[in-house]
């Protein structure tokens, strides 16, 4: 998923539940943790930022 803004273009990646595919949330960067709403499970998260050209 793509945003833009002024003059440049921000790239959204979907993060999902491995146990049951509930939508956790869309994020460019993140290091944390996170606990599904729906199955309760807790999914460590460590996504970087990709470089924009």
């Amino acid at each position: 998923m793509e945003y833009q803004t002024k003059n440049e273009v921000i790239i959204i990646d979907e993060v999902r539940c491995p146990k049951c595919n509930q939508l956790l949330l869309k994020a460019e960067y993140i290091k944390g943790e996170i606990k599904c709403t729906r199955c309760k499970k807790i999914i460590e998260l460590s996504m970087e930022s990709k470089d924009r050209a």
